[in-house]
């Protein structure tokens, strides 16, 4: 792929200005975590029916990266940014003023469409700038900005939530947004040329060709499953952390943003060890540290230590997550040479459409107490390392290319 625009593509402006956007989606699904039982108080429904609220915007952000990926190769990637950033502001603002339940989800599914855009046009406008070593530069700087937002944002939620409720929060997001649609407008350009933008036509072909591919299946199947993970602990963590442990709003934010260190940190050390011990071995340790993590939490948990066995457990396990994420991502988007933006957005849909159904499942079970949760993270983790044991087998053991990392 060609340069195609005046300024450089690795360029922190760049990348700082992409990474605003790509932090919209995280922050959406982060932010408001510690305001869940709050949410269900106020709004006299349950914690699971709140829940709700997660899982419309996960699958909003997983089917609407199908809708949007041929929508931005069709109308360019700057008009869909604004819009879908717009999008994102008004869903958040009309979140804020939500009094039951069903106008919240639709407020939320509307977000989540906006994000959905969003993050489609981070990915196609890297590609459209740069490739080779330049555009794995670009990508790698933007994960490690946006992978600093699952640690902050609970805490900065936790702390709007203690101090003004969860329409704060809301309208935290909206303000996000808002700085994200101004920063946009004045710096982002538009980086696909008329000449290279193409009709959606014969596209459902492309992603039967991809879905039905071994070699991107079942690595998509087991980092789906690691998502899956991911948002089962998230699902759950608010309430028993705040109810069965006793953490008040502001240190729920402060505890969940630590364990997310440890996806940070597993990300970074995968990317020190690909050289030497190759992405098949990575992913396959990865899913074995989520296990033996959520085992050790749910051990802990039924020997009585609570949250003292519970937190190292589950820092363990996303540590786990961490390595493994990078090596599944890696195979799943190495599989294809070619059509890599359909790739993506159906990596990224499985992904998100998967994972949306951890949260009621992780919610209802929380209610029952901190076992039942922590039992359906360690069957979670037993699929995980299922899955990648069989993705291990079909890629060679050797190789160490991080592909979208």
């Amino acid at each position: 792929m060609q340069q195609q625009t005046t300024f450089p593509a690795a360029s922190l402006g760049l990348a700082a200005s992409l990474a605003l956007v790509a932090v919209l989606g995280p922050a959406g699904i982060d932010m408001y975590l510690a305001s869940m039982p709050a949410m269900a108080r106020e709004l006299h429904t349950s914690y699971a029916n709140v829940q709700l609220s997660l899982t419309v915007f996960l699958l909003a952000l997983g089917a609407g990266q199908l809708l949007c990926g041929p929508l931005t190769d069709m109308l360019g990637r700057r008009r869909p940014l604004l819009a879908g950033i717009a999008v994102y502001i008004l869903a958040a603002v009309w979140a804020a003023q939500a009094d039951q339940l069903s106008t919240l989800l639709l407020a939320r599914l509307l977000q989540g469409l906006g994000a959905a855009l969003t993050l489609v046009v981070v990915m196609s406008m890297v590609r459209d700038v740069a490739d080779g070593v330049k555009a794995a530069q670009l990508f790698a700087l933007l994960m490690t900005i946006v992978g600093l937002a699952p640690v902050l944002a609970p805490a900065v939620g936790g702390l709007l939530d203690a101090h003004y409720g969860w329409r704060a929060v809301m309208l935290a997001l909206a303000a996000l947004g808002a700085l994200t649609l101004l920063n946009s407008a004045l710096f982002l350009p538009e980086t696909l040329p008329l000449k290279n933008r193409v009709s959606p036509k014969g596209l459902h072909r492309t992603y039967a060709r991809i879905a039905l591919d071994r070699a991107f299946l079942l690595p998509a199947l087991a980092l789906s499953a690691a998502f899956f993970f991911l948002f089962a602990y998230i699902g759950g963590a608010s309430l028993v952390y705040q109810r069965d442990f006793g953490l008040s709003a502001s240190n729920f934010g402060l505890v969940f943003g630590a364990t997310g260190v440890a996806v940070l940190l597993g990300a970074m050390a995968s990317g020190r060890m690909v050289e030497r011990h190759g992405v098949a071995r990575l992913c396959v340790a990865g899913s074995v540290a989520m296990l033996g993590g959520a085992a050790l939490a749910l051990l802990g948990a039924w020997a009585g230590f609570g949250i003292t066995a519970v937190v190292p457990g589950m820092f363990v396990a996303l540590f786990g997550l961490g390595i493994a994420e990078a090596a599944l991502m890696a195979m799943a988007m190495g599989s294809q040479q070619r059509a890599l933006g359909s790739t993506a957005a159906l990596l990224g849909a499985i992904q998100m459409t998967l994972s949306s159904l951890a949260t009621p499942l992780a919610a209802s079970l929380s209610e029952q107490g901190p076992l039942p949760w922590l039992l359906f993270l360690t069957v979670a983790g037993l699929l995980v390392s299922w899955l990648t044991l069989a993705t291990a087998r079909v890629h060679p053991a050797t190789a160490t290319n991080l592909g979208a990392h």
